[in-house]
């Protein structure tokens, strides 16, 4: 009997005191976020437990103008314990939030002067709730540097643990990447809030990126997966993790490819950047070293991509079976190579918008066409004054050079190779979609003209009439040349109207 009266007389106590709880809750969300606070409605039921239920909660940071509510809420439902409405700190049990939206702005440091406060962070929190659980909820970062696009998130679902209290709140989350699309699974530790520079609340925690469609990213595609770990602040988050990508693609070349990488990072939480202090990438059996960004462009949309991209000893056949047609690379052999990478944002294809400016090394090359290859040794064996008949089908090849690539054409510059007997240089371009050559050089041969025409009689004895023309520093003819056609079928030709024309 004792026991139902202390329970009545609570029920009383609270029942009468909505006001009192609305007040509450708004001083609470006052104080801790140093904010205003807009509450549509709110009532309080305490039978047969404390059900609090309200709708159209805005909390706005002081002083910040048009800028959206830092947390909006379409309507809550906290419920607890009776007895838990009896200490100076009340206890609830669960809060369920619909329609939540969470604005998180810049670090303290970019905001306006009047935005922060001095306050004592220690104070303890008067309401503290057990759980929160949040379906469908969105989380938009606003970026510091103005014309930025905000970063949107969908949070499917989340699940945080003691709310309201000082320490660090743990929870547990599912979300939608925007780009490339996939799942992210990800739990840690949340807070406290720092209320006067949002951007130094402190997180950490692990997160599972699985089965993202690469082909979101116009122009590549594949299945990724990427697991890792992070920590530090919402505007300074730390990131280590890898990837796996089993069948990375470009769309035009539609070769699939393994790509695996280990990467470490900083993300600003506030505006989605991330700066990549290291990325080791192998693509199949070629290592990869890069460094650089991803970040958002100045009053537009998307994000820039721009990287240091370095490869000590890796395989040419494998970056050419990523970027040209066919299963059958073109050339095989060692590849040292060294480029700047840069990845405007924008609706066209990758291929179109990549932008590539740097120089290569291959050793002990090796043409894969028979007719390439034939055409070369043929060409070595004249370039040495010897029978093309009796040439060896296996050239081996050093190439070295600069290169570009822009709207889809690579373009080559001081392009050197190396054959017994020979030197050739080019420059010229190559389309990655038309497959088109078109290239113009000289070929330095050890062997005169007539030599290397390797004819008797009367046009053996008239060559070597010609044979001073086309001598030059040493050698024993540099002959004007040019490579036009397809990958599939090109020719080599010698320049004529360079050739006889006086130099």
């Amino acid at each position: 009997m004792g026991a139902l009266l202390v329970t009545l007389a609570i029920v009383a106590a609270v029942g009468s005191r909505t006001e009192v709880m609305r007040a509450l809750v708004v001083e609470t969300l006052t104080d801790r976020l140093g904010s205003d606070v807009q509450l549509e409605s709110f009532s309080v039921d305490t039978f047969p437990s404390v059900h609090v239920y309200g709708t159209g909660l805005a909390v706005r940071i002081r002083e910040a103008g048009e800028a959206p509510p830092l947390v909006s809420v379409k309507s809550f439902s906290i419920r607890g314990g009776l007895l838990g409405m009896l200490g100076r700190t009340r206890q609830f049990s669960s809060v369920t939030v619909d329609g939540l939206e969470i604005n998180v702005p810049p670090d303290g440091s970019a905001m306006p002067e009047g935005l922060r406060r001095e306050g004592d962070a220690s104070e303890p929190s008067r309401i503290h709730i057990r759980k929160l659980y949040a379906n469908d909820a969105l989380l938009r970062l606003i970026p510091a540097k103005e014309g930025k696009r905000p970063r949107e998130f969908l949070i499917h679902r989340l699940e945080m643990d003691g709310v309201g209290a000082e320490e660090r709140m743990p929870f547990r989350a599912e979300l939608t990447n925007p780009v490339p699309v996939g799942l992210i699974r990800t739990e840690g530790r949340f807070g406290p809030w720092v209320r006067d520079a949002p951007g130094g609340t402190p997180l950490d925690g692990t997160y599972l990126f699985a089965n993202a469609d690469l082909s979101t990213i116009k122009g590549i595609g594949g299945n990724l997966t990427s697991t890792g770990d992070f920590g530090g602040t919402l505007g300074h988050i730390s990131v280590t993790g890898t990837t796996e990508t089993p069948d990375f693609y470009l769309s035009h070349a539609n070769n699939r490819v393994p790509l695996t990488t280990r990467f470490e990072a900083i993300v600003d939480g506030t505006d989605g950047d991330t700066y990549l202090k290291a990325v080791e990438a192998r693509l199949d059996q070629t290592p990869i070293h890069a460094s650089g960004a991803v970040a958002g462009v100045p009053k537009g949309e998307g994000r820039r991509v721009q990287l240091d991209v370095r490869i000590a000893d890796g395989r040419i056949e494998d970056l050419l079976h990523l970027a040209v047609k066919g299963e059958r690379p073109p050339i095989v052999g060692r590849v040292a190579l060294r480029t700047a990478f840069d990845l405007p944002p924008g609706p066209g294809d990758v291929i179109e918008r990549l932008r590539l400016r740097g120089q290569f090394d291959l050793s002990s090359a090796r043409f894969t066409d028979r007719g390439v290859t034939d055409k070369l040794a043929g060409m070595s064996a004249r370039a040495r004054g010897e029978d093309p008949e009796d040439a060896s089908d296996r050239v081996l090849t050093d190439l070295e050079g600069r290169f570009a690539v822009g709207g889809g054409t690579v373009s080559l510059s001081d392009l050197r190779f190396a054959l017994p007997g020979a030197v050739v240089q080019l420059s010229g371009t190559y389309g990655l979609r038309s497959e088109e050559i078109n290239f113009d050089g000289t070929l330095r041969m050890d062997a005169t003209v007539s030599e290397a025409a390797n004819l008797g009689g009367i046009r053996g004895f008239l060559l070597k009439a010609v044979d001073p023309l086309f001598r030059k520093k040493g050698a024993g003819a540099v002959l004007p040349i040019k490579v036009r056609g397809t990958r599939e079928e090109p020719k080599f030709g010698l320049d004529v109207l360079k050739a006889i024309t006086p130099r």
